[in-house]
């Protein structure tokens, strides 16, 4: 067919001039250049330049089938047209009549595809903040104005390279709650202003969505204005804006099983370029940890199914539809190393795959632990952008009309928003309009600092203790508010990540409001939880990886902590005290006041996700602005510093309180009689399971004897191979379990003299009967009040209590192996 064609060419332009040679032409190449053009501009580049291609001339000439039957000639001014566009290139094209080529494949027709995401924005309009993004921290990241420059230039780039482009803008929920004040104070109102003006289409509920229920959140995306008296006056006053997001929530529904509001399971979104388009269905997923997150009355109402069944539900139907290409927007964690995704999302699509193998999930924007995420489980795209505008999505596909489905796994980056362009004019008008708003608000006085000077968030550089004094009362508040609510807390830690400012006092020492806020801006919700000694120990020393960033603020123990001399955690908890100085036992279980970051293993303390749930309280920015209030009210001034709630303690330091502890232990414990010639059972007291020896002092024969205290530290040893005298002496040695050993040397004394009766003092000799008596052999020395208790460090006041416990006793310690036998 590929010759006969060209055959017909060459003839067509040879016989132009014949008025019998249909009209054929003209139309046909007509169409045929103009979808040409159209596809050689929308190929992808390596396409435009492969050598394989055959020049286009000759293809668009296209001759009807021979049964064709031939239209009445054509007038010779409608012709000229033909010769011009036509005949030109086909001669040029003439050498292959002899010998044609194989005829190229027409390059696959593919419809470019850009999708803009974010997550957990929380109305931080202004908020700044390190983004970390694989591993690298970029400082003073974020401001929604220059949020909105970048990802206009995102997609004019995008349109740039792909003219016939189309660019979808969707966020992973947490758009709004746990909000600054120009946000939270207007009720995020001025939120759903801005991301209306960034143009974003679709989104999803987070668990902050949830903070003041879903009949609050429904009132601001649908611009209706609050109940007189619902809110403060400022909010009251705003202009109300409607959301032109479309909301997708599949997984969570009322107890009638329907998703309130109105919104939708998924909703689908035609992507065309010119004749040629795919649907794309987006799903909705919030985390089911809700429950935990938010306070009862908040979510009682519903229920929340499980995401991975939920996706391949919905997966299942769209693709019934004939919707093949399917986005995920989940508001559930992830993180990623090197492209390899962990946490929820990856666990997430893993049962996805395992159920519904034929899946067609292409994309998932994860959210909630506020975690740069990037990478591919199985055929899907996961990706995260940390959080509260500091960073952004941009990924980029191409969706294939034939399919109606994505051509090959997405690829996207995530890209730090910081200074250096210009900020969006319209969206920075909104912000500082907000910012005009809530002044009155946040000038507001609610407590009286002890001096003026500032209360500080830093920490010694290049120190492992990175204690702050507003650290000290950000926690200390938690734990007394935590009390004042009936729940009998131990301890408070936060992460100092969530400390964002100094708290500024004010020349007449007020405090106010804005400052309090600005302090504890996320507004994370507190939790208390269980959590063993242990676990405390083990979240303690998450804090002492090669790296060192991510640390706590604490309220309620303090702690020490030693080298390790290991790189990758150099390091460790040495000891736990409460603040009454009790150590902390491995097995109890304790009730501690973290955020619901921590709780759900941010910042890497993956231990705090292994806390049991107790109660909800509320907001930590709340929190913190209602303790200060509530010193006021009592009378009391803020103050706080830097009080060595943790410090540090060298391996030396370590071993010589421990060789003290044991002198102090071993020798309050050990009572040891007096010997007698003649004795041959031996009965003492030391610490419980203490090993204890006995030999003689000097001797040549090297006999020792071993035996073992029970739990309450008695033992009983056979001095019988001995063969005692007066005037030897019996080293015994007590080795406690860590292998420390004390020695006591005891001189064995005279026996008793036998008293008949017949001396000459005057008295009752009771006829002798009481000789050898040995009832006392127990009765402890009359200082021993004056011993060490265990547990305490020695010194030498312990150790000449000792000496005179022991008369003519001495001691010395070792470190040396436990005495098993008898030699």
């Amino acid at each position: 067919m590929k010759k006969f064609n060209c055959f017909l060419s060459k003839l067509l332009i040879v016989g132009l001039v014949s008025s019998s040679i249909s009209s054929f032409a003209p139309p046909v190449l007509a169409n045929e250049t103009v979808v040409t053009t159209e596809e050689t501009t929308s190929l992808p580049d390596e396409s435009t330049t492969s050598p394989e291609v055959s020049a286009p001339e000759e293809e668009a000439i296209t001759v009807p089938p021979a049964e064709t039957p031939i239209t009445p000639p054509i007038p010779e001014t409608e012709q000229e047209p033909l010769k011009q566009d036509v005949v030109t290139p086909t001669i040029t094209d003439a050498p292959t009549i002899a010998d044609p080529q194989p005829e190229a494949a027409p390059e696959k027709k593919t419809i470019p595809l850009q999708l803009l995401g974010i997550n957990d924005f929380h109305g931080a309009l202004s908020t700044t903040g390190t983004a970390y993004i694989e591993g690298t921290a970029f400082s003073k990241a974020g401001k929604a104005a220059l949020l909105a420059t970048y990802l206009n230039n995102a997609q004019t780039n995008f349109q740039s390279e792909k003219p016939d482009g189309t660019t979808i803008r969707v966020q992973a929920g947490d758009m709004v709650g746990a909000s600054p004040a120009n946000s939270g104070l207007l009720q995020d109102e001025p939120t759903i202003k801005v991301l209306n003006k960034m143009n974003f289409e679709i989104g999803t509920l987070g668990n902050h969505e949830f903070d003041e229920g879903l009949g609050e959140f429904n009132r601001i995306m649908t611009g209706q204005a609050p109940l007189p008296g619902e809110f403060n006056q400022i909010t009251e006053d705003y202009t109300h804006e409607a959301s032109t997001q479309d909301i997708v929530i599949a997984n969570m529904t009322d107890k009638n099983g329907n998703i309130p509001y109105g919104w939708e399971p998924y909703t689908i979104k035609t992507v065309k370029d010119g004749d040629k388009e795919v649907k794309v269905g987006f799903i909705g997923i919030v985390t089911t940890e809700v429950p935990n997150l938010v306070l009862k009355q908040h979510y009682q109402d519903y229920n929340f199914l499980d995401e991975a069944e939920t996706i391949a539900k919905y997966d299942k139907i769209l693709q019934d539809q004939g919707v093949n290409a399917i986005v995920v927007l989940a508001h559930v964690p992830a993180v990623s190393t090197n492209q390899v995704v962990s946490g929820e999302a990856a666990d997430i699509m893993d049962k996805v795959n395992t159920a519904r193998p034929d899946n067609s999930v292409d994309a998932f924007f994860a959210g909630h632990n506020h975690q740069y995420t990037n990478g591919v489980v199985g055929k899907t795209r996961i990706v995260q952008s940390t959080s509260q505008g500091k960073a952004f999505i941009n990924l980029k596909a191409e969706l294939d009309p034939e399919t109606n489905d994505f051509v090959a796994v997405p690829d996207a980056e995530v890209t730090p928003v910081q200074a250096g362009v210009t900020e969006d004019p319209e969206v920075k008008a909104i912000i500082d309009d907000a910012d005009t708003r809530v002044t009155k608000v946040t000038s507001e006085k609610i407590g009286t600092a002890t001096t003026n000077q500032t209360i500080s968030r830093e920490v010694e550089k290049d120190s492992p203790n990175k204690e702050s004094a507003v650290g000290n009362l950000v926690t200390d508040g938690q734990r007394v508010m935590a009390q004042k609510q009936g729940f009998n807390v131990d301890f408070a830690m936060t992460n100092n990540g969530g400390i964002r400012a100094d708290l500024l006092v004010q020349e007449d020492r007020s405090i106010t409001w804005g400052a309090a806020q600005n302090v504890q801006p996320f507004g994370n919700i507190l939790q208390v939880v269980h959590m063993t000694g242990q676990q405390i120990e083990n979240v303690l020393n998450e804090q002492y990886d090669e790296e060192g960033k991510y640390f706590l603020q604490l309220s309620g123990l303090t702690y020490q902590y030693t080298d390790t001399g290991d790189a990758n955690q150099p390091y460790k908890v040495h000891q736990i005290r409460k603040t009454n100085g009790e150590l902390l036992d491995p097995n109890a279980s304790y009730l501690v006041v973290v955020n619901d970051f921590l709780f759900g293993g941010g910042d890497g303390f993956k231990t705090f996700t292994e806390a049991t749930f107790e109660a909800t309280m509320t907001q930590d920015t709340d929190t913190f602005i209602d303790y200060i209030k509530a010193q006021e009210a009592d009378g009391k001034t803020i103050e706080a510093q830097i009080e060595g709630r943790k410090s540090y303690i060298s391996p030396e330091q370590i071993k010589a309180e421990e060789e003290a502890a044991t002198i102090a232990s071993i020798n309050a414990a050990t009572v040891l009689p007096d010997i007698k010639e003649g004795i041959t059972t031996f009965i003492g007291k030391t610490i419980p399971n203490g090993t204890v020896t006995a030999q003689l002092k000097d001797s040549k024969a090297r006999t020792i004897l071993s035996t073992t205290a029970n739990e309450k530290g008695d033992f009983t040893l056979d001095l019988q191979s001995l063969n005692l005298a007066k005037d030897h002496v019996v080293t015994f040695v007590v080795t406690d379990a860590n292998g420390y050993s004390v020695a006591f040397d005891k001189t064995v004394l005279a026996k008793d003299a036998v008293n008949n009766g017949n001396g000459t003092t005057t008295g009752n000799g009771n006829n002798g009967t009481l000789t050898g008596t040995t009832n006392n052999l127990l009765s402890p020395p009359t200082v021993a009040a004056s011993f060490p208790q265990t547990g305490e460090k020695g010194s030498s006041v312990s150790t000449l209590a000792g000496l005179i416990l022991l008369g003519s006793a001495a001691f010395y310690l070792t470190k040396k192996n436990k005495h098993k036998s008898i030699a």
